[in-house]
C-alpha cells in the first residue's frame, strides 16, 4: 500500500538527448523516493512533502486532485475520474491517460518559475476539441500524447507554444483536416503520429515539420505531402499495391498495356456481339449462340472498366497522390467497381452455361431440348440476375461493406494482400470460392467434351455427318476459351489462397493481376471463338464457290464435248451424202 525507497537523485534517462533509434518509445523513468498509492481508497492524502517523490494515484477513484506535492517529479494519476488537472511547478512527468478530461483542462503552478514538465500522457480520455493554445504555459514540454481519444478538430493555434515538443501522437481520434498552419510552429518535432484518423491529404500539410523524421499515417497519400524536412523522412504507411504519388498504375509498362487490352476488349467483343447477333437473325436462335452474345457483353464490360481505370490513370497522371482520396470515393469508381465484378462473375457463369450446352448438344444433337429457347433465355437472366446482386450487394451495407469498391484506386476488392479491408471474407467467397468451385465444373466439362472429341474424331473415318464434324469442331474452340478463363482465374485463386492463410506476396503482382491476368480472357475470347468462327465461316463460303466454279466449269466442259461430238457426226454424214 505505501512503499518508500531511498536512491540516488538523478535521471536514468535524458529525454531531451536520447537518440531515436525505434518507432516505439520507452516511457521516461526517474530513480528516487517511490510512493506508490494505487488502487487506494480511503487515505491517498497521509503522505506528506518527500524530496523527489515518485508517486502513484492510479486507480483510485479520485474525481479531484489530491493535496500534491511540490517537489514531486513523476506523478500517476491515470485510470481515476478527473476532469481537470492542476500541474505544479516541479513536475516533469504527468500521467492522465483513462480519466475524464473532454478538453485539455489544465492549470499551471508557476508562482515559482516556468513548469518543467516535459511528459504529458492526455490519452485515452473524451476529448473532442483542441482549443487555442491550451498548453500555453508548456513550453517545456518534449513529449505530448492525445491518442485514443475523440477529437475531432484542433485548432491551428492549438501548438503554437510548442517550438520544443519533440514526440507528437495523436492517434486513433477522428481529425480529418490538418493543414501547414497546425505545425508551422514545430520546428522540434521528430515524431508525428497520424494514424487511424479521417484526414484527407492537402499539399503542403506537413510543411511545417522542417525536423521530423518519422511520420506515421494511414494511407501512402498522405507521404505524398511530406514535409521538406532537413533530413530524411521516414513515412510510415500500410504500402499500396498499385498506385504511387504520381500514378494511379504504378508500372509504367502496365500503363501503356491497359490501354492495348482494353481496346481488344471492347472492339473484339462488340464486333463478335454484332457478328453473333447478325448471325442469329438469319438463322433459328440456338442456345449456344444466346450464350455466346451474353458471354461478349460481359467481356465488353470489362474492357469499358478497363478504359475507365486506363483514363483516370491518364487524367490524375504526376498528381495522383492528391487525387486518390476523391477518385476512390468517385460515383464513377464505384461504377467502375461493380462494372469488373459483374463482368467477371456473369462470364464465368456463362462459360459454365456454355459448356454444359454443348455437352448436351454434342452426345444428343437431335434434341428438342436444343431448340427451346426459352430455356437459355431463362437461365440468361438468371445468370445476370445473380452476377448483379453479387456485384451490387456491397453498395447496400454500411458497416460491414464499408469502402468496399473504394479500398484501392482500381476500384475492384480482390483479395489478394493479407491486409484485410472491409468485405474481404466476401471478396474471398465470390473470387476464390465461388468461382473455384465453378472452375472445377468447367474443368470436368472440357475433360467430358474433349473424350467426346476424341471418339468423334476415330469416326470421322468412317465417314460422320456434316452436323456432327461441325459440333466437334466448335468442342475443341470451346476447349480453348475455357482454358483461358482457367488460366485468368487460376491465379487469382491461387494468390487469395495464399494471402488467406497469412503468405503475403509483393505489390507488383496486384498490379500485373488486375491489368493482364483479370481481363486475359475478356480479350482473347472473342478472338478464339467469334474470329476463328468467322474465318471459318469465311472458309466454307471461300470452298462453296470454288465448288460452285468448278462444278459450272464441268457442265460448261460437257457441253461443249457434247456440242462437238454432234458437229463431227453431221459433217461426216454430208461427206457421205
Amino acid at each position: 500500500m505505501f512503499l518508500s525507497r531511498k536512491f540516488d537523485h538523478r535521471i536514468e534517462w535524458n529525454v531531451q538527448n536520447s537518440l531515436l533509434n525505434s518507432t516505439e518509445f520507452k516511457i521516461p523513468k526517474l530513480l528516487g523516493n517511490h510512493a506508490d498509492m494505487s488502487q487506494t481508497r480511503g487515505f491517498p492524502n497521509i503522505i506528506n512533502r518527500f524530496a523527489h517523490l515518485v508517486v502513484n494515484y492510479s486507480s483510485c477513484n479520485l474525481t479531484e486532485l489530491p493535496n500534491s506535492y511540490l517537489k514531486t517529479r513523476t506523478l500517476d494519476l491515470s485510470r481515476n475520474k478527473l476532469k481537470s488537472c492542476k500541474i505544479l511547478f516541479f513536475t516533469q512527468i504527468l500521467y492522465l491517460q483513462y480519466n475524464l478530461f473532454e478538453t485539455v483542462n489544465l492549470s499551471i503552478d508557476t508562482r515559482q518559475s516556468e513548469a518543467r514538465i516535459q511528459y504529458l500522457d492526455l490519452s485515452y480520455n473524451e476529448i473532442n476539441v483542441v482549443g487555442p493554445n491550451p498548453f500555453h504555459d508548456l513550453t517545456n514540454l518534449l513529449y505530448l500524447k492525445l491518442n485514443k481519444n475523440r477529437i475531432v478538430n484542433i485548432h491551428q493555434d492549438s501548438f503554437a507554444t510548442l517550438s520544443g515538443l519533440f514526440h507528437l501522437d495523436l492517434s486513433n481520434n477522428h481529425v480529418n483536416y490538418l493543414t501547414r498552419d497546425h505545425f508551422i510552429r514545430l520546428t522540434s518535432l521528430q515524431y508525428l503520429n497520424l494514424q487511424n484518423n479521417n484526414l484527407n491529404v492537402m499539399e503542403g500539410m506537413f510543411d511545417g515539420l522542417i525536423s521530423v523524421q518519422y511520420l506515421l499515417v494511414d494511407y501512402f497519400t498522405l507521404c505524398c505531402a511530406q514535409p521538406k524536412a532537413k533530413g530524411k523522412v521516414q513515412c510510415l504507411a500500410p504500402v499500396n499495391e498499385i498506385s504511387s504519388c504520381d500514378h494511379l498504375i504504378d508500372t509504367p509498362f502496365l500503363g501503356i498495356v491497359i490501354w492495348y487490352i482494353a481496346l481488344i476488349a471492347v472492339l473484339g467483343n462488340f464486333c463478335g456481339t454484332l457478328y453473333r447477333y447478325i448471325m442469329m437473325k438469319r438463322k433459328s436462335i440456338s442456345s449456344f449462340a444466346l450464350y455466346s452474345i451474353n458471354m461478349g457483353v460481359a467481356d465488353f464490360l470489362m474492357g469499358v472498366y478497363l478504359y475507365i481505370i486506363a483514363g483516370a490513370n491518364l487524367t490524375f497522371s504526376g498528381r495522383y497522390g492528391f487525387a486518390d482520396e476523391w477518385w476512390r470515393h468517385s460515383p464513377i469508381c464505384t461504377l467502375a467497381g461493380v462494372m469488373a465484378t459483374l463482368s467477371s462473375e456473369t462470364s464465368a457463369l456463362f462459360v459454365l452455361l456454355i459448356t454444359i450446352d454443348r455437352i448436351h448438344v454434342i452426345r444428343s444433337p437431335f434434341s428438342k431440348l436444343k431448340q427451346n429457347g426459352r430455356i437459355p433465355q431463362f437461365l440468361s437472366g438468371l445468370v445476370w440476375t445473380i452476377a448483379l446482386l453479387l456485384s451490387v450487394l456491397p453498395l447496400l451495407g454500411d458497416d460491414y461493406f464499408h469502402g468496399y469498391y473504394s479500398g484501392s484506386g482500381v476500384c475492384i476488392s480482390l483479395p489478394l494482400s493479407v491486409q484485410r479491408k472491409s468485405g474481404w471474407e466476401y471478396s474471398m467467397i465470390v473470387f476464390v470460392g465461388a468461382n473455384f468451385l465453378i472452375f472445377i465444373a468447367i474443368l470436368i466439362g472440357q475433360v467430358v467434351i474433349f473424350t467426346i472429341v476424341v471418339n468423334a474424331g476415330k469416326k470421322l473415318q468412317g465417314g460422320q455427318s456434316t452436323r456432327n464434324r461441325n459440333e466437334t469442331s466448335l468442342a475443341k474452340i470451346l476447349i480453348a476459351v475455357a482454358v483461358t478463363d482457367l488460366l485468368c482465374w487460376i491465379p487469382i485463386g491461387t494468390i487469395g489462397l495464399l494471402t488467406f492463410v497469412g503468405v503475403d506476396v509483393t505489390p507488383k503482382v496486384y498490379a500485373w493481376v488486375i491489368v493482364v491476368v483479370l481481363p486475359i480472357n475478356s480479350a482473347l475470347n472473342p478472338l478464339i471463338y467469334t474470329f476463328s468462327a468467322i474465318i471459318k465461316q469465311v472458309n466454307q463460303t471461300s470452298q462453296e464457290c470454288r465448288k460452285k466454279k468448278i462444278k459450272e466449269e464441268f457442265t460448261l466442259k460437257e457441253k461443249s464435248e457434247i456440242t462437238f461430238v454432234e458437229d463431227e457426226n453431221e459433217t461426216a454424214l454430208r461427206r457421205t451424202i
